[in-house]
């Protein structure tokens, strides 16, 4: 991907083969961030860094599959609420996790407003209705899970870029990913 001053939308996606997609449009670049919340924080990173030599802020838009137990496989999910799915239990992780939402500009939010319900579950794990860590956060029955949203977005927030995400549903947490 060559970044320009004319891009208005950078498509994030962890894996280019998730997304069948071409555009002739020039203000519109795909680019790939790798799987996990790591990588993808280190490519927002990199991008960020290019980004900002072009004195551009350009609408970033992650997508990309999900595994959900509420919605059927192919649902198209608008996530706007975004939470660390490792940091569940009380004390020193849940306490020092930002809870974030919004659709383009997030705003962070107190964990008392939060509803885990509605929101996207970031974790660096495929989930698994059948393990010990689902029975664990079961409870929380969020929208879907995946693992980079939270990421990008806690960057973003960071940074104020905007960002928004689709997501697709792919399996349903049952170990057919």
């Amino acid at each position: 991907m060559i970044l320009n001053k004319g891009i208005k939308t950078i498509i994030l996606v962890a894996n280019k083969n998730e997304l069948s997609f071409t555009t002739d449009d020039s203000s519109i670049a795909l680019y790939e961030i790798g799987v996990g919340k790591v990588n993808a924080t280190v490519s927002l990173a990199i991008l960020h860094q290019e980004i900002s030599a072009l004195g551009i802020t350009p609408i970033l838009l992650n997508v990309g599959t999900v595994g959900s137990t509420r919605f059927p496989i192919e649902h198209v999910l608008y996530p706007e609420n975004f939470a660390q799915g490792d940091a569940y239990t009380d004390g020193f992780f849940l306490e020092n996790t930002t809870f974030l939402s919004g659709k383009g500009t997030l705003k962070s939010i107190d964990i008392s407003d939060f509803d885990y319900s509605q929101a996207i579950l970031t974790s660096d794990r495929f989930i698994n209705v059948n393990t010990a860590f689902y029975k664990d956060i079961e409870h929380l029955n969020p929208e879907a899970f995946d693992m980079e949203a939270y990421a990008l977005a806690y960057f973003c927030y960071l940074h104020k870029l905007p960002f928004y995400a689709i997501k697709i549903v792919s399996d349903n947490c049952d170990g057919t990913v």
